[in-house]
């Protein structure tokens, strides 16, 4: 368990089911944004891997488990993604493995979470005489 300003630090991808992006998957920018800046708190919300979690925090558990509206621009962006998972994942064809090969899968793929990055440095180029 990590406190929650460990996980705000890091930016939230998933590449698996948005692999152009969060914009270009049917979020708005201001919700890409959001589900970017956001998305390792709340997955680690959900997965009770905080150990300081606020009142907002324990909010948006009960909006996932679909116990409670959505009541901040964070959560209704939370809850815009995972109906999109949600979609993805359902329209998407059943794979047809061969069954000698068969392997036990988590239910579904963890989305990537990232280290935010800092700043490059600025470099001064020199030229050659």
């Amino acid at each position: 368990m990590l406190p929650r300003e460990h996980y705000l630090k890091q930016t939230f991808q998933d590449a698996v089911n948005f692999p152009e992006g969060f914009e270009k998957g049917g979020l708005s920018d201001i919700q890409a944004r959001l589900v970017r800046k956001h998305g390792a708190l709340i997955n680690a919300i959900t997965q009770e891997e905080v150990s300081d979690p606020t009142a907002d925090d324990l909010h948006i558990l009960k909006v996932v488990a679909n116990q409670s509206v959505p009541k901040s621009p964070i959560e209704q962006a939370w809850v815009k993604y995972l109906s999109i998972v949600k979609t993805r994942q359902a329209s998407a064809p059943a794979k047809t493995s061969k069954p000698k090969a068969t392997k036990a899968k988590a239910a579904e793929p963890e989305p990537v979470v990232e280290p935010a990055a800092k700043p490059a440095k600025k470099t001064k180029k020199t030229e050659a005489s």
